[in-house]
């Protein structure tokens, strides 16, 4: 892990070398203190709170993934994989469900109005709108258009 994250500096913003570097001391000092069970249930808790957190705050970026969540909180994606299993999801529909909720507070906001769908779709991290469309429908039963025409 220290050999990748010497390689990978270069490539890292500051927050992404902070969080890998900071889980290395972690994972040392766990080591230190003869805690060597990366899996305990307190462990994944504390990984499911972080991976949620990260999600919120980056569900409107397009690349998020299982995979650039891992490298940008310096755990495996199995840990998180893991950590999401035990209650009930993945990354990737934590992903979705994220950038929902999303479009639906904006669909329902005032300010946010002005944007077409195809642009909310954009905002909130979706590739296209019927991407947005189809997922939507699938969640909440009703089509963003549909929701916007009635939600408010």
């Amino acid at each position: 892990m220290l050999n990748d994250l010497h390689e990978e500096r270069e490539t890292l913003t500051d927050p992404q070398f902070n969080a890998v570097s900071d889980r290395i001391v972690e994972l040392l000092c766990m080591l230190a203190v003869g805690d060597d069970r990366p899996d305990a249930p307190g462990h994944l808790t504390e990984v499911e709170a972080v991976v949620r957190r990260h999600v919120r705050e980056h569900a409107a970026e397009p690349g998020l993934t299982g995979t650039s969540m891992a490298r940008a909180l310096g755990w495996s994606l199995r840990q998180i994989q893991l950590a999401l299993q035990r209650v009930g999801t993945t990354p990737r529909e934590l992903i979705r469900e994220e950038r929902l909720r999303l479009v639906r507070d904006r669909l329902r906001c005032g300010e946010c109005e002005h944007m077409t769908i195809t642009d909310l779709a954009y905002a909130s991290g979706f590739s296209s709108a019927s991407a947005l469309s189809t997922a939507f429908r699938q969640r909440f039963g009703v089509s963003p258009r549909e929701m916007r025409a009635g939600g408010r």
